[in-house]
């Protein structure tokens, strides 16, 4: 008894199934399927190359919103930085007026000196943090520096010149954390 199947064997050497006959390849037809293929394979590219460019673009502004979120990042930990500093300044001016007013008994007892030390730590943090007085004793009046609280005729001092400081200003850097309150020599009248 024999098995008979439905499906087609490969029995010829063309590897086509028996019975059924290779296509024939129609010469005229031949010269337009090569154009559609180069006209496809030439909106492919095309395609290949605007979506290359795509990515490219994606990729630089991907590099250039990272570079812009770690400057910002950066700028925030140094405006961050720079806000506690200018806090501090307050408590350097009382430390400053506390001396200035006290007695030279008061400095050598025990509670004077060590007021002296906290101020010390306190001036020595800063500078080690990069802030530093901003010169104005006798300098030229600069308004990007210095802040006018006063002007009064001083004999020794040029006009437009700092005569007295008022308030120590500091700066860390090109960046003023604090101008200087100054009053200012004018001509007298």
């Amino acid at each position: 008894m024999t098995v008979q199947s439905d499906e087609p064997t490969l029995s010829n050497s063309g590897g086509e199934p028996d019975g059924v006959a290779p296509e024939p390849v129609d010469s005229a037809a031949a010269p337009d399927d090569l154009d559609t293929l180069k006209a496809e394979l030439a909106e492919i590219e095309q395609k290949a190359d605007e979506y290359l460019r795509l990515a490219q673009r994606t990729q630089a502004d991907f590099i250039n919103y990272r570079r812009r979120m770690d400057e910002e990042r950066s700028l925030l930990a140094q405006n961050a930085g720079l806000s506690v500093l200018t806090r501090l300044l307050p408590i350097l001016d009382d430390f400053f007026r506390a001396l200035a007013n006290a007695s030279e008994a008061e400095l050598q007892s025990s509670w004077g000196q060590g007021v002296q030390l906290v101020e010390r730590n306190l001036r020595g943090l800063l500078a080690a943090e990069g802030v530093e007085p901003i010169p104005a004793e006798g300098a030229e009046f600069d308004p990007r520096l210095h802040e006018a609280v006063a002007q009064l005729p001083v004999a020794d001092v040029p006009e437009g010149h700092v005569a007295q400081v008022v308030r120590q200003g500091y700066r860390k850097g090109d960046r003023i954390l604090r101008p200087t309150q100054v009053v200012v020599s004018k001509r007298a009248d």
